[in-house]
C-alpha cells in the first residue's frame, strides 16, 4: 500500500486519460502519518505492517520501493476487511472533502485484482506466493520486487494545485458481522503541482 502515494494514485486512477500533467511532493518522507483524533482502538500504519525490512527512497522524479512488509494486524483470517479511502483538499486552513472516495466492502476479494486501486502501486509487486492471503493473515510476509513509482500523473479534469491528504481506513468484521475492536487509520499528505498541459 505504500508507494504511489495514494493521493496521486487515487486522482490518476479516477481520471486515466491524456490531460494536464501533475506532480506530487510528499509532505513527510515517512509517507504515512497517524490519523488525528482517532476513535478508541484505532491503530496507525504500524498496526497493520512491520516495516523493519521495508524501505522507500524519495528521488527527484519518484519513489523507489524495496523490501518486505509483514502483516501484524491482530485479526482473524476469516474476517471480512473493509477499506475506505477519502481524498481531502486543504482550503483556507481547513481540510475539505472532495468527491474522490473509494469503498471496498470486502477488500480481500480484490486485493490482488488488477482493477484494484492499490494493485499498481502495491499488491502488483508482491513476488512471493501469498495471493491466497490478505491483510487479515497476521505473520504473512509480502516480499516486494524493487520498483520505481513516478510521482506524476496525467488527469483530464482540472485539478486544484495545493495540499491534499488521503485518509485510509481498514475495518475488520467477524463472520457474524461484528466489528473487531481494532481498526487501522493512516493519512498521506502532499502537495500537488501542475507541471504542464
Amino acid at each position: 500500500m505504500d508507494a504511489k502515494i495514494i493521493i496521486l494514485a487515487l486522482v490518476s486512477l479516477f481520471y486515466k486519460a491524456n490531460g494536464a500533467f501533475y506532480e506530487l511532493s510528499v509532505a513527510d518522507e515517512e509517507i504515512f502519518s497517524s490519523c488525528p483524533n482517532p476513535e478508541p482502538g484505532t491503530l496507525d500504519i504500524h498496526g497493520l505492517f512491520d516495516f523493519s525490512e521495508f524501505s522507500t527512497s524519495l528521488e527527484a522524479d519518484g519513489l523507489t520501493v524495496s523490501g518486505n512488509q509483514t502483516l501484524v494486524w491482530d485479526i482473524q483470517r476469516g474476517d471480512r476487511v473493509q477499506l475506505f479511502i477519502k481524498l481531502f483538499y486543504f482550503d483556507r486552513g481547513t481540510w475539505t472533502s472532495t468527491a474522490f472516495s473509494i469503498l471496498s466492502q470486502d477488500f480481500c476479494k480484490t486485493m490482488y485484482d488488477k482493477s484494484n486501486v492499490l494493485y499498481e502501486p502495491w499488491t502488483g509487486h508482491v513476488m512471493n506466493d501469498v495471493k491466497d492471503q490478505c491483510i487479515n493473515a497476521p505473520g504473512t510476509k509480502l516480499i516486494l520486487d524493487t520498483y520505481f513509482l513516478s510521482l506524476s500523473a496525467s488527469v483530464t479534469v482540472p485539478l486544484r494545485e495545493g495540499r491534499y491528504k488521503t485518509t485510509i481506513k481498514f475495518r475488520a468484521f467477524d463472520s457474524k458481522g461484528t466489528e473487531r475492536p481494532t481498526s487501522i487509520c493512516c493519512e498521506v499528505i502532499g502537495d500537488v503541482f501542475k507541471i504542464r498541459n
